[in-house]
């Protein structure tokens, strides 16, 4: 019974870093959301249009509405994910966000149908032939 303590109380002691996960996780996101929200911004004429155009982009509706909220909640999710501040009322519109560009534009071409291979500072050669 005493080595059950011991298991316990080791256990317990493991609680402390309870937070070391959801943070690497955070801190993983961000640099994500950021450079999405960032291009977005920087080429908000473009992603409009993009975003509106049936024939070579995604055709849905209100496409400087679409645009907008997509930026706006890039850009803010990185910055409240970095502090971890209301991540759990951010991660609601970027998972919103998330699963719009999942079924939009990544299902039919890929994930990385859009990205910007300069961006990518780990990359190697697999990743380019992918």
């Amino acid at each position: 019974m005493d080595r059950m303590r011991q298991l316990q109380a080791l256990l317990d002691n493991t609680r402390k870093a309870d937070f070391l996960a959801p943070l690497a996780l955070r801190l993983y996101l961000v640099p994500i959301f950021l450079m999405a929200g960032y291009n977005k911004f920087t080429h908000f004429g473009d992603t409009a249009a993009w975003f509106g155009n049936p024939d070579w982009g995604l055709g849905l509706p209100l496409p400087n509405l679409m645009a907008f909220l997509a930026t706006s909640t890039e850009l803010a999710g990185a910055a409240m994910l970095f502090f971890g501040l209301g991540v759990r009322w951010i991660s609601i519109p970027l998972m919103v966000t998330m699963l719009v560009a999942a079924f939009a534009v990544h299902w039919q071409n890929g994930w990385l149908a859009i990205a910007d291979s300069s961006q990518w500072v780990f990359a190697n050669e697999k990743v380019y032939g992918a």
